[in-house]
């Protein structure tokens, strides 16, 4: 993961809502200490904040502020944060988003549902 230490908040994602076609809508998310994300790949970072529910536009605002949005996975050894999630162009000209598709890993399908 590639997200610097700063100070400021960090949002963490938790579950997803998909539409017919797949594309991520919404996402359940809380607000954390950036610096918590610098931390080993299995530290769940504390809330600051309830977990929320918002639009997936809610989320490319954030990013285009360069706050950073992390998806945090459950598994059978417990939760790891992924890849830091990115805004992407679809072809059509909407934005959508992803964790970064260049490296091997988990995507935001992968995440509870809504």
């Amino acid at each position: 993961m590639s997200i610097q230490a700063r100070d400021g908040p960090a949002h963490v994602v938790t579950g997803v809502q998909l539409d017919a076609r797949g594309q991520v809508v919404r996402v359940r998310w809380y607000l954390a200490d950036r610096r918590e994300l610098a931390c080993p790949a299995d530290h769940v970072p504390s809330p600051l904040s309830q977990e929320a529910v918002v639009d997936t536009v809610e989320v490319v605002d954030k990013l285009l502020d360069a706050e950073p949005v992390v998806p945090l996975f459950q598994g059978p050894d417990g939760a790891r944060l992924g890849d830091a999630v990115k805004v992407h162009v679809e072809s059509d000209g909407s934005e959508s988003i992803e964790v970064d598709p260049r490296r091997p890993g988990r995507s935001l399908r992968d995440l509870p549902r809504l």
